[in-house]
């Protein structure tokens, strides 16, 4: 019942944030891109476009961080300049999917990036967009053994501590062999709250993106 609950507040609270953003003009406001954004090279590298929505899933679960697969997402390029909302949809391949929150440990948060690394340099469905984590890897090393580090916020990942993790479903579910690092035990609630929502609610309040180059995942370096 709780979850259920839950679930209900966060739709309605999307909900209020996308109704204020829109009261005023009768449309969302415009988001200023300070840098072109692009899911060009998802399936193989930090995706400036993908950080967008990959921090949208982690505020929608209000959780510490935020996963997507590079299978979730089309290919999009928002130009330098004034964007609305719906350019930033675009680069949704399944806006339906919901935010699921997760409850790992940092060893099955290192387990699922190291797999999301596995088929480089291929490109690959599987590799993992994230938010509110930075990795270090070396992509030619042994495959399970390419990250060299992770920080969560600005502390090392705990291997033993449980983290709260955002996702979109079918990630949650096991998709694209994530089943290796959790199960649906693990998962502490579906917010009911769909990708497409989650990344309009946060666009609602935030005015300006791609102010600078994050590094959120740094490879061979």
């Amino acid at each position: 019942m709780g979850s259920r609950r839950f679930a209900a507040y966060s739709i309605i609270a999307s909900a209020i944030v996308i109704m204020i953003a829109t009261s005023v003009t009768g449309q969302a406001a415009d988001v200023i891109v300070k840098r072109t954004l692009s899911t060009r090279d998802v399936r193989t590298e930090e995706s400036p476009l993908a950080s967008v929505v990959a921090d949208a899933i982690r505020a929608a679960g209000k959780a510490e961080i935020g996963l997507i697969a590079a299978t979730s997402f089309t290919d999009a390029t928002i130009p330098e300049g004034s964007a609305k909302p719906e350019d930033f949809v675009r680069s949704l391949m399944f806006k339906s999917d919901t935010v699921v929150v997760m409850r790992l440990t940092g060893a099955q948060v290192k387990t699922a990036l190291e797999h999301g690394l596995g088929m480089l340099p291929a490109r690959s469905a599987a590799f993992l967009q994230v938010s509110g984590i930075r990795i270090r890897a070396n992509p030619t090393a042994q495959r399970g053994s390419r990250v060299d580090s992770i920080q969560v916020g600005k502390a090392a990942l705990d291997p033993s501590r449980t983290y709260t993790v955002a996702m979109p479903s079918p990630l949650a579910g096991g998709a694209l062999v994530y089943s290796k690092a959790w199960s649906r035990t693990d998962m502490d609630r579906d917010t009911g709250t769909t990708l497409e929502d989650a990344l309009k609610a946060f666009l609602a309040t935030t005015k300006e993106i791609g102010n600078a180059t994050e590094e959120r995942i740094v490879l061979g370096r």
